[in-house]
């Protein structure tokens, strides 16, 4: 499987052309091989946007023909291989040419074999050419709706990076992970790739892997102890073990089973499943017997944000995905509004950059739900992240800044509070 460059295509062409994710693909992978298989995937979708319009173009005069478009998908493989990784250049020439051999005979390897010669001769000269250049045309058409070129190229510098760990303490006077940087907002941050079940007090349950902008929603609500709270949409359980060790006692709705089963096994290993019940169930259609204090809405959503830690979603959205994802999301707080208690409070929070999933959803709830307010937000160490209108609204490049870009910037999130009169 190591070498095998044409079910490496293929699974690319699977997630730039069918949408499935990588962590899908990845268990079909030997075990041995994964590590290997997620770097060369991840940096050639990092890297896609260069090598599909600054480096092929200068050898491929005419367009590949769809029906041997495979060939398109090992060049891009074999491009970002001898440009970005350390592979020695005639394994990936030769495994790359063989595998063109199978789907387009001997003139599908001739011609692979001829572009990546090509392209590993004049590397110097190529790599001279990259400009930060990471966004496809759709997805900068997401973000120039809402954002200054200014603010867009900010952005897309982070593109090129491959996102920090970062930590949440079960208890945070007890912090075992001494090499971590503590940001302002409290997270623990560690450089990327770090083996996470190798870190100290992984085993006895002191901490899970949790973006810093992802947190704040939780940490935005403060002293939830004794409190009934619902999360929405819960899985993997991120914010659920967040709820659950503020001493909230929490249900957890999800509708998929094999993510319902990774968040139980996060809270077991955590130790704070006691006051957690778990319901798989469609959000849309969960009926409870009872009102709750606290409703958290992690809304479905383009998932924007996280393009630093799935760089596939920078090829793969569209504006068409932003409208058909905010039309959900406008079912879903209608939905989730009437499990508040009087009194209580709805948390509304997604994981993308657009404002049609975020600013636009909460103001159209205003409108129809008078009997909601907005709370504004009040985080300590994310003053700088409120809007005016008392939203937290996170941008990859604001959120934490310093000259270390490794250590820097965290996922799009946006997050609004709003609380039911009494």
């Amino acid at each position: 499987m190591a070498n095998d460059r044409g079910y490496f295509a293929l699974a690319l062409q699977r997630i730039l052309e069918d949408g499935v994710a990588l962590s899908v693909l990845k268990n079909d992978v030997a075990a041995e091989d994964r590590g290997y298989f997620n770097m060369l995937m991840m940096t050639t979708l990092r890297q896609l946007a260069f090598i599909r319009e600054s480096v092929l173009p200068r050898y491929i005069k005419k367009k590949i023909p769809h029906k041997e478009r495979i060939l398109a998908y090992l060049l891009y493989l074999g491009g970002a291989e001898l440009l970005f990784m350390q592979t020695p250049a005639h394994a990936v020439i030769n495994l790359s040419a063989e595998a063109a051999k199978r789907p387009a005979g001997q003139f599908g390897a001739n011609f692979v074999n001829a572009v990546l010669r090509r392209i590993d001769k004049e590397k110097a000269a190529l790599c001279a050419l990259q400009n930060g250049h990471y966004f496809s045309r759709n997805f900068r058409q997401i973000l120039t709706q809402d954002y200054t070129p200014e603010a867009v190229k900010a952005m897309e510098k982070y593109a090129g990076v491959e996102a920090a760990l970062d930590i949440t303490l079960k208890n945070t006077a007890d912090n075992p992970l001494a090499d971590g940087v503590v940001l302002p907002t409290g997270s623990i941050r560690l450089p990327a790739n770090t083996k996470v079940s190798a870190l100290p007090g992984y085993a006895a349950g002191k901490w899970w892997v949790q973006d810093a902008a992802a947190a704040l929603a939780v940490k935005g609500l403060c002293n939830v102890r004794g409190l009934k709270a619902l999360d929405l949409c819960a899985a993997p359980g991120g914010k659920t073990a967040q709820l659950l060790a503020g001493g909230a006692e929490v249900t957890a709705v999800d509708i998929s089973e094999s993510r319902l089963a990774t968040l139980k096994e996060n809270i077991q290993r955590l130790d704070l499943a006691d006051k957690l019940a778990i319901v798989q169930a469609d959000a849309l259609e969960f009926t409870p017997t009872s009102l709750f204090d606290i409703v958290l809405l992690d809304a479905p959503c383009s998932a924007t944000g996280t393009f630093r830690r799935h760089p596939e979603i920078i090829h793969t959205r569209t504006v068409d995905d932003v409208r058909r994802q905010a039309a959900l999301q406008k079912e879903l707080i209608r939905k989730a509004a009437q499990l508040v208690t009087p009194g209580g409070k709805l948390v509304y929070a997604t994981c993308s950059l657009a404002k049609a999933e975020g600013e636009a959803v909460i103001r159209n709830f205003i409108a129809e739900q008078p009997e909601f307010a907005i709370m504004p937000a009040n985080i300590r160490g994310a003053e700088h992240s409120v809007t005016k209108d008392g939203f937290i609204r996170i941008l990859p490049h604001t959120f934490v800044t310093g000259e270390n870009t490794a250590l820097s910037g965290a996922d799009g999130f946006f997050i609004a509070y709003l609380q039911r009169k009494i």
